[in-house]
């Protein structure tokens, strides 16, 4: 099909193309000088730039994966050494900087531990991206394309070969495409299904267990989830054209219970959130009918003279204030976990309510020990107003 004496590999801009069975010259990969021999195993990983960019490291779940041997000549050899011995200087580096930073004292420790800083990042950058010698742009079921190879290793590769007329790449002899059966295809799109619902669980229980343990600071995989959404619904067409007699029950149901395992998950913390934001709202509402209930009964405790009509309409107000407040908690729905918290304030608030409807019955001839005790009770209840709000500090 292909004219020529086909090797396998060649040249395509910055990159090289290669058959997946492909030996590469014996030549330095980035400078072309003799390799004698020495050969390093790198593993090639890829997924398209709009995928990783969407759901992050989760979308090399489903890489396209090679491996592949490449030539290294010896000063290249080293290079790779000093980048390993960079990283260790690096994370020797980052201790250092621990160390002075507790225990600092003069302005020597802070200095040597800011240069330590800077060597250390530069030390983890340049590792990190002299540490990786080439890096694949594209795998398929054939081929590789590679980048980060020297120019002076391109310009030694042969063009590129003419193509079939149904623009199939070339591939050497022992490079073919297996014939898939419908079996084959049947198992594949179930895998592919299995794979994204798992994902989609794993998002949903991270969120879910993070929930019960970090409240207030729960992480929400979104990566996972909707990678593992995407993937299930994308594989979820290909499968229901599976012929039927190749689609068993049993993956019917471990497909159905683990999207519903992952969906109780999901939907337990969308609901207690939901609850909580809602919760959250009643609070703020209650919290306005405090304040105003709260100072306008100091105000009215701290006017001068006898009891007088004025102060026992006031009185109403303010038991009608906090009647709102424990009014609006109580037909709130409070997380789980804050259930105590509402009850204890619509108690607390019901109970502000209660002694300002005494106060508001008293009148200039009532004895001083009869305001002196609802005083004492308000005194009390503020007391464990405040006990409450520690306590939910503390959760």
């Amino acid at each position: 099909m292909f004219a020529g004496q086909f090797a396998g590999y060649w040249r395509d801009g910055k990159r090289v193309v290669l058959d997946r069975n492909a030996v590469l010259p014996d030549r330095c990969i980035k400078c072309n000088e003799p390799a004698n021999g020495y050969r390093r195993t790198v593993k090639l990983s890829y997924v398209p730039t709009s995928r990783e960019l969407m759901f992050g490291a989760w979308a090399y779940l489903s890489a396209k994966r090679a491996q592949l041997d490449i030539g290294l000549c010896e000063r290249h050899r080293r290079s790779r050494a000093v980048t390993v011995a960079l990283s260790s200087v690096a994370v020797i580096l980052a201790s250092f900087i621990v160390f002075t930073q507790v225990r600092a004292t003069d302005i020597t420790l802070p200095l040597l531990a800011t240069v330590g800083l800077i060597g250390g990042v530069a030390g983890l950058l340049y590792a990190a991206v002299g540490g990786r010698l080439v890096r694949a742009t594209k795998i398929t079921d054939t081929h590789i394309w590679l980048k980060g190879a020297g120019e002076p290793f391109l310009a030694s590769l042969p063009n590129p070969p003419a193509v079939g007329a149904d623009g199939a790449l070339p591939t050497l002899a022992g490079t073919t495409v297996i014939p898939v059966t419908p079996a084959d295809s049947a198992a594949q799109a179930f895998r592919d299904v299995r794979n994204g619902a798992l994902l989609f669980l794993v998002g949903c229980l991270v969120t879910a267990g993070t929930y019960v343990l970090l409240p207030g600071n729960y992480i929400i995989a979104w990566g996972a989830v909707l990678f593992g959404l995407v993937r299930l619904v994308g594989a979820l067409r290909t499968y229901v054209l599976v012929p039927a007699e190749l689609r068993t029950s049993q993956q019917v149901l471990a497909l159905v219970g683990i999207v519903g395992l992952g969906v109780v998950a999901g939907g337990w913390v969308a609901i207690e959130e939901t609850q909580s934001s809602a919760f959250d709202a009643a609070v703020t509402k209650a919290a306005t009918f405090h304040t105003q209930g709260s100072t306008l009964f100091v105000e009215v405790a701290n006017r001068e003279g006898p009891w007088t009509a004025q102060d026992a309409t006031d009185m109403r107000k303010v038991a009608s204030l906090y009647g709102q407040a424990a009014g609006t908690l109580a037909v709130s729905q409070a997380p789980a976990a804050y259930t105590w918290y509402r009850d204890g304030l619509v108690r607390n608030f019901r109970e502000a309510g209660d002694i300002a409807t005494q106060l508001a019955g008293l009148t200039s001839a009532s004895s001083q020990s009869a305001f002196d005790a609802l005083f004492a009770r308000w005194t009390a209840r503020v007391n464990d107003l405040k006990q409450l709000q520690a306590r939910l500090d503390a959760q």
